[in-house]
């Protein structure tokens, strides 16, 4: 996970930039990933869009390969494919 965390840094402005942090944060804690402190976090971020992305991004860098999975996942779920497979192009998906 050492080597992923650093290669999100090198694109984290970018990142932050192209993620609906509301609506993913939204979707990772009905799914349990977030608690509620951290999802009310970026919601009081929401009208500073990147500050919450970088909020969001903030909290995937200090979690698990599990939650990076997952938020991986919500981007899909989201309808943020296009996010995803952006960060899939960059290298940055976990070969199980």
């Amino acid at each position: 996970m050492r080597l992923l965390k650093g290669r999100i840094r090198v694109i984290y402005d970018k990142l932050s930039q192209k993620i609906d942090a509301g609506i993913i944060g939204k979707h990772l804690y009905q799914q349990g990933a977030l608690n509620n402190k951290e999802k009310e976090e970026i919601q009081r971020l929401s009208n500073r869009p990147t500050a919450a992305a970088e909020q969001l991004l903030d909290i995937v860098l200090s979690q698990t390969e599990d939650f990076y999975d997952c938020f991986l996942d919500s981007l899909s779920k989201t309808d943020q494919i296009d996010v995803r497979q952006w960060i899939i192009l960059q290298g940055l998906f976990r070969v199980a």
